[in-house]
């Protein structure tokens, strides 16, 4: 199976090239070419692509089963050492706060809160997944980071390793490092003696959001 760049698509007539040989060559692909059948082959164009040499009716060459390179499963189902460790980081880190809670040092609405963020943070980045796979309009990264930033971190990083989503690209990766000091900061501050007025304000606040 060779690969090659998506050069060019005309949604009006369903079909358009891939480009060989950097700009020198190109080769017909056809809309019902692409093996995912959900993909907008016009948000794609740039992308490389997977795909199977073959001939049309006429005998001219084209392309066939066409995949997005590197394409995978929102959710998968194989071994994932990162995953398991992302997943014990994160019940580690809520099992640290119900003990703060236990202890009366954190309120009970404060620890919801961090679940709920880290649950709707993780439904972000599913359905980032799956926009990217098909093509559709994607989740902001900004939306992403502050999200983690505001206490939904733990589900980010387990998002990241069990979807394997956002792993590859650095600057995506240190911004999301930079939430997660900047929200334990905060939560330091909070506990700390300077930080009781604060968080009282924060009990209250969040009291009245959750039933």
């Amino acid at each position: 199976m060779a690969k090659a760049k998506l050069a060019s698509w005309n949604r009006a007539k369903g079909f358009g090239f891939l480009s060989l040989n950097g700009e020198s060559k190109q080769l017909f692909v056809h809309i019902s070419s692409f093996a995912d059948k959900k993909l907008d082959p016009e948000k794609l164009v740039g992308l490389w692509f997977n795909y199977t040499l073959a001939k049309d009716k006429q005998g001219r060459p084209c392309a066939k089963q066409l995949r997005l390179v590197g394409s995978k499963p929102a959710f998968s189902t194989k071994p994932n050492g990162l995953a398991k460790r992302a997943g014990m980081t994160a019940l580690a880190f809520f099992v640290l706060l119900l003990s703060l809670v236990l202890l009366q040092k954190l309120p009970l609405a404060l620890l919801v809160f961090y679940v709920v963020m880290s649950v709707v943070t993780f439904v972000l980045y599913a359905l980032d997944k799956s926009a990217a796979q098909a093509g559709r309009w994607r989740v902001q990264e900004l939306k992403l980071h502050v999200f983690a930033l505001i206490g939904g971190w733990p589900g980010a990083m387990l998002a990241q390793q069990t979807l394997r989503h956002k792993t590859q690209k650095q600057s995506f990766r240190w911004g999301y490092y930079c939430t997660v000091l900047l929200n334990i900061a905060a939560l330091a501050y909070l506990l700390s003696p300077n930080g009781e007025p604060m968080l009282l304000d924060i009990n209250q606040a969040l009291s009245s959001l959750l039933p």
